[in-house]
């Protein structure tokens, strides 16, 4: 799940490494965006969601999501009765393992921000790593409609992160899945010697290990791969812009999830 289609990049990952599974996608984008949510908010979506993948008796939840894996990944690692797995401990330890000189950026919403877990696991990992993190919520918005590769994208990309030009870092976390979709307006705005961190590729790995080690892969010859896609929001917005990350065209389904108040 994701609060809209960042997730997406997740997902493409994952069937890179596991192309024989199948999957269900739900994308809140009737709740985007969930940076700017308090913590209780986001728990009670992302569960919210968790309880309707229960419903469809899925083996693993992955929150594709910074945000709600902040918030939410430790709460619902133990109310599940699944394994559930986010997108932060695999960024962090692969910047640690990156890095060369100890310095690390991270950008991401507020929301992910604010919580600090990227500097925690980060210097937990490598206690001499000098953290330095900036919220860029404007960043999921362009995402979300479509501006990623255009000029403005590229104006408020470059003027964001004229803030990492004197931290001599060597190693940047994308701390949103929304954020590699502007990977290209990313690499143009920071030094050429910078690594970018996609969450998305070590969670896949993340996701494979578990299986493999829990003896839950799936074989090719069980079943034919099944994808679905839920948007909580307009379905249109959302297929336009999945079709571009997953380069290829994809139905999506509406999902409501009820009434109840989740408001911030």
């Amino acid at each position: 799940m994701d609060s809209g289609v960042g997730g997406l990049t997740v997902l493409r990952e994952i069937v890179k490494i596991l192309p024989n599974e199948s999957y269900i996608f739900v994308g809140d984008q009737a709740n985007l965006p969930y940076g700017q949510k308090s913590p209780e908010t986001v728990r009670k979506l992302t569960k919210r969601i968790a309880d309707y993948m229960l419903k469809q008796n899925v083996k693993m939840f992955v929150i594709a999501c910074n945000t709600s894996t902040a918030a939410s990944l430790d709460y619902l690692k133990r109310i599940l009765p699944i394994p559930v797995i986010g997108v932060i401990a695999p960024g962090a330890e692969s910047a640690v393992a990156a890095t060369n000189n100890n310095k690390i950026g991270v950008i991401a919403t507020n929301g992910t921000v604010s919580s600090g877990v990227y500097q925690r696991i980060i210097k937990s990992l490598d206690p001499k790593s000098d953290v330095y993190s900036l919220g860029c919520p404007d960043f999921v918005t362009m995402v979300e409609h479509g501006d990623a590769g255009s000029e403005l994208a590229r104006e408020k990309v470059s003027h964001q992160l004229a803030y990492f030009h004197d931290k001599s870092i060597d190693t940047l976390v994308l701390g949103c899945t929304h954020f590699p979709v502007l990977e290209a307006e990313i690499k143009g705005a920071v030094n050429s010697g910078i690594d970018l961190i996609d969450p998305g590729i070590s969670t896949a790995k993340s996701v494979a290990d578990y299986l493999r080690s829990h003896h839950q892969m799936r074989d090719s010859s069980q079943f034919p791969q099944i994808k679905s896609f839920f948007t909580t929001g307009n379905q249109n917005d959302f297929t336009k812009i999945a079709d571009q990350l997953l380069g290829k065209r994809i139905t999506a389904d509406h999902l409501s999830l009820g009434k109840e108040d989740v408001t911030s």
